[in-house]
């Protein structure tokens, strides 16, 4: 039984959040060995799986605002570790790569899912561009929206990157003052324009600013932050490099926010010149494309996803 306040407060603003979409979804629940955790995986629909991986310090439910312009699949979003309603975890001193790379993996041998097609963001993009180079049969497709981490060396707007300085971001985080309006002003930083932020409904509001104020929360988010950024930049050799980018061998789609403050859609444009197999489209918005612009890029990734069916994306293991 839940008895932390804060849990329970999360789990009634996301479930308003998915009536509010008119969604029903399902919760499980998976122990994983490697990283040992509990891990939580939101699943909308039916169909085909499609597996949806969010950025650094959001929630599987933050995808909402697109899950109904993408029809006629099984939708899972996976709640990342310290993050959401999967186990908290501290990144400090982790190996980085590795431990993204078999999260994923014991994700989808959870779900029983040989291969499937990711729809990533952000932290979630660079956690699946690993997983589709280390293990290429696991995955058929990709689509990126927003700028992916790291990505030929892409880094975090200046405030984030001081979060990066341990003892000092403790005293940033421990000066905040949480609120909804606080997280809109986070939104605002990664390059989403008031105007199409006031077209979410509070419902969304209420559901980030409780994923905040989850237990899990502060340790996932500044841990994550310390061991990925410094103040000048990505960290030491966890950059996505060129050289990386032209081994994908996936389909890949990028649909790029215009005003996306974790890189323009020039470093979009530098990867598909590279990448085999990569398309690039802009819309209007900011680091997460379909907040602006739901119907757009649920159009895009729509079209990918059907476009690439015949990669595997329904296969099963055994």
């Amino acid at each position: 039984m839940t008895t932390d306040l804060r849990v329970q407060e999360y789990e009634i603003a996301e479930r308003r959040l998915f009536q509010k979409y008119g969604l029903e979804y399902r919760s499980h629940y998976f122990q994983l060995d490697n990283p040992h955790l509990r891990a939580r995986v939101i699943e909308v629909g039916s169909g085909p799986p499609v597996l949806f991986v969010h950025g650094g310090g959001g929630v599987a439910s933050g995808w909402v605002p697109l899950l109904p312009e993408i029809k006629g699949y099984r939708l899972l979003a996976v709640d990342r570790p310290g993050c959401g309603l999967t186990d908290g975890f501290n990144y400090r001193g982790s190996e980085f790569r590795p431990h993204a790379v078999s999260f994923l993996e014991r994700i989808l041998d959870a779900l029983h899912l040989k291969t499937v097609p990711i729809v990533a963001n952000s932290m979630g993009g660079l956690w699946s561009f690993w997983l589709a180079l280390e293990r290429p049969e696991r995955v058929s497709a990709m689509a990126q929206l927003g700028c992916p981490a790291l990505i030929l060396d892409t880094g975090a707007p200046f405030p984030m990157r001081l979060l990066s300085v341990r003892g000092l971001n403790q005293l940033m985080f421990s000066l905040q003052r949480p609120s909804v309006k606080m997280v809109k002003g986070v939104f605002k930083n990664m390059g989403h324009k008031m105007e199409a932020m006031e077209r979410l409904p509070g419902e969304y509001w209420e559901c980030m600013f409780r994923s905040g104020m989850l237990p899990v929360y502060k340790e996932g988010w500044l841990t994550i932050i310390e061991r990925v950024l410094r103040v000048t930049g990505p960290a030491p050799g966890l950059s996505l490099r060129e050289d990386e980018l032209r081994r994908v061998a996936q389909p890949t789609l990028f649909v790029w926010g215009d005003n996306d403050a974790f890189g323009k859609p020039e470093v979009g444009r530098r990867a598909v010149q590279v990448m085999p197999k990569a398309k690039l489209e802009v819309v209007p918005g900011g680091h997460l494309p379909w907040l602006d612009e739901p119907k757009r890029v649920g159009e895009l990734v729509s079209g990918f996803l059907s476009q690439n069916a015949g990669n595997g994306h329904a296969q099963r293991q055994a």
